[in-house]
């Protein structure tokens, strides 16, 4: 069955370059250029039982916005996903149409990679979830959060790779979402509607991962009182994600080439060989050339799953997506929370923006998770982060340089952030981040331009 989708945007170019990308896919596009159509296009849709799969709706439009839109379109009952598009401060319109219900976000100029998985994931979501189908059905949480270059590229690589059944390995430090990426590939291949399976490498002593893996015969050692299938057989027709394989015993690699090489694998205990049908994705967090030289990775193997490699940046280096990550978290977690918690104050995103996050998105997720239970407001305040509990404030102190050099290098950081965050929750507008500052109007734009702040980049 064809994809349903709903096109709303008032730019013509933009409507017909992606109604050729979708069309070309084997979509049914219909395209309006005012919210009021398009709420009027949805309803009457939904309510001739060929509802859209999909709506497409960039936020800025004539007369109603795409946020009074997406409240419209749940206030009746349609039931389509919504991806958003924007290409003005997409960090803040993500973070508001997020909590408003939209499916997803799209910063513009578009990528036809991005935008051709967001879509599908879309699409999928939908069909899936009316037929029931939850244990298929891909995650709200499993969408990659972020806005700038870096999460196009990445889209445009897993846009190369998903289909095919090409060995992936994942690259990125602890905490950087490499188990969604991986997810995401899964859901995005031919693959989607059979297992996804984990197997964390590092949780689990040698011998029992073995046993994990590749299951064992009844007799095969002491407590084997019956037959067991591994994981490898549990993910038969799907993808089989292997997360930190850098900590994959070195007696388990060969078995494990073996599987890639031909598909084959044998259980604890067996004389027989047993055929498996899978995909292979690979995430670490160590440098596998380095394991290579000491001994510690067989070369051959690493040939094998490093064969389309992907990088995650750390979050440090995309700070422009913590408001939108800190929202995402917000909105996933503050149900089991019991709150009613809608956002964040300004200045609790700028002590966000001005941390380093050495646990990455992981660390984030966990502080926003601990700030819905503290809060006690319709917002999360910077007094309810206490982000340098535990060892959580990232700082990593060098002590090799002189104290009054590495103070200035911190205060530097931390002006930075915290004029980015400010700049970003006030559209650009001087006057008003001024105000939230307590701050002089000109010491502030002073401040901004020490430290190379255009801001133009953060008018709405």
């Amino acid at each position: 069955m064809k994809p349903r989708v709903l096109v709303v945007d008032d730019e013509p170019g933009t409507v017909e370059v992606v109604r050729a990308l979708l069309e070309q896919d084997g979509a049914e596009v219909t395209s309006v250029g005012d919210g009021r159509d398009a709420i009027t296009q949805a309803l009457g849709a939904t309510q001739g039982g060929h509802g859209f799969d999909v709506v497409l709706l960039d936020y800025h439009l004539p007369h109603v916005t795409g946020g009074e839109v997406i409240r419209e379109l749940g206030a009746r009952g349609v039931d389509a996903r919504v991806v958003v598009m924007s290409g003005i401060d997409p960090t803040r319109i993500a973070a508001e149409t997020m909590r408003l219900g939209a499916f997803d976000f799209v910063a513009k100029p578009l990528s036809r990679a991005d935008l051709r998985a967001r879509v599908e994931r879309a699409f999928r979501d939908r069909r899936l979830g009316a037929k029931g189908e939850n244990g298929r059905r891909p995650r709200k949480s499993d969408v990659i959060i972020g806005t700038g270059a870096w999460v196009k590229q990445l889209y445009e690589r897993i846009g190369m790779v998903a289909a095919t059944d090409v060995t992936v390995t994942i690259h990125g430090a602890s905490g950087t979402g490499k188990e969604l990426v991986a997810r995401t590939i899964h859901n995005l291949s031919p693959r989607y509607e059979r297992p996804f399976v984990v197997v964390s490498c590092a949780a689990l002593p040698s011998s029992l991962l073995e046993d994990e893996l590749f299951g064992h015969l009844r007799g095969a050692f002491t407590d084997a009182t019956r037959d067991r299938d591994g994981l490898i057989a549990q993910a038969d027709g799907g993808t089989l994600f292997l997360d930190e394989i850098g900590e994959l015993p070195i007696q388990l690699q060969a078995k494990l080439l073996r599987v890639l090489q031909f598909h084959e694998y044998r259980r604890l205990g067996d004389d027989h060989d047993r055929h498996v049908d899978i995909r292979i994705i690979a995430a670490t967090n160590r440098d596998l050339d380095a394991m290579v030289a000491s001994g510690d990775l067989r070369q051959d193997l690493l040939y094998r799953i490093n064969v389309f490699p992907l990088m995650l940046p750390p979050l440090r280096d995309r700070k422009d997506d913590i408001p939108l990550l800190a929202q995402h978290f917000l909105l996933l977690h503050r149900a089991r929370a019991d709150k009613k918690v809608e956002g964040f104050t300004p200045a609790a995103i700028a002590r966000l923006c001005a941390e380093d996050w050495p646990g990455n998105v992981r660390q984030l997720e966990n502080k926003i998770q601990e700030a819905l239970v503290i809060a006690d407001g319709p917002l999360i305040d910077a007094a309810d982060l206490d982000v340098g509990s535990g060892g959580g404030n990232g700082m990593v102190l060098d002590l090799g340089r002189p104290f009054q050099e590495l103070k200035h290098a911190v205060i530097d950081r931390f002006e930075r952030d915290y004029l980015q965050a400010l700049l970003t929750a006030h559209g650009g507008n001087l006057a008003a981040a001024a105000r939230q500052a307590g701050m002089d109007r000109k010491n502030l734009w002073a401040l901004a331009r020490k430290h190379g702040l255009d801001l133009d980049r953060f008018r709405k």
